[in-house]
């Protein structure tokens, strides 16, 4: 049997440059252009338009998260907790189409809006990246409170991701790496005072 000339992932990663050129106003019309297929074997492989950006940020996140796990296994937690926050910055400049596929929707809002089919893997995907920054958090700082579970995960994620989010469409400063260092070791060194 022959193999389909469009395949899934074929058309996730033409959607995927028609997102880096177009955003959110991406429509089935200009994925089926840049592939050169009919609007049906989209269709076929995507019900709606919805699901096939859902479906493309999910690959994204999934990827992003291969790449992003497996900087975070060195035997010092604080130096594997820099390491993932400088990936942030590494993957968007080497992957910015699906650097930019990961800022078509935020998980928590998605969580109520996925099309059905997608719903379950919308809820969990993140249930790994979240378990091993616990298991950092408790490397880390020994005694693990809400407190330091929240200043790993602004120091390894939310930090670099918003100093990032601005040039993910255009391209990161060459200092970037040095503010994402400093910066994520001073949140991650807040965990070792009590709180006032």
């Amino acid at each position: 049997m022959p193999a389909p000339k469009f395949t899934h992932d074929g058309i996730l990663d033409a959607t995927a440059q028609e997102v880096l050129q177009r955003g959110t106003a991406v429509t089935i019309g200009d994925v089926s252009r840049r592939l050169g297929a009919p609007s049906g074997s989209i269709y076929h492989r995507f019900p709606s338009r919805e699901e096939l950006l859902v479906r493309l940020w999910l690959r994204s996140v999934q990827r992003f998260h291969e790449a992003y796990l497996a900087v975070g296994d060195g035997e010092d937690p604080e130096q594997a907790l820099v390491d993932m926050a400088l990936r942030v910055a590494s993957f968007t400049a080497q992957h910015q189409a699906e650097a930019v596929s990961m800022t078509l929707f935020r998980q928590s809002r998605l969580v109520d809006t996925a099309p059905e089919p997608c719903q379950d893997e919308v809820r969990t995907v993140n249930d790994t990246l979240h378990a091993r920054l616990a298991e950092l958090a408790q490397a880390r700082y020994a005694r693990v409170t809400p407190r330091h579970l929240t200043l790993v995960r602004v120091a390894a994620i939310e930090c670099p991701y918003g100093l990032i989010r601005p040039y993910v469409w255009t391209a990161i400063p060459d200092w970037m790496a040095d503010a994402i260092e400093a910066s994520s070791r001073a949140i991650l060194g807040l965990g070792d005072t009590p709180a006032t």
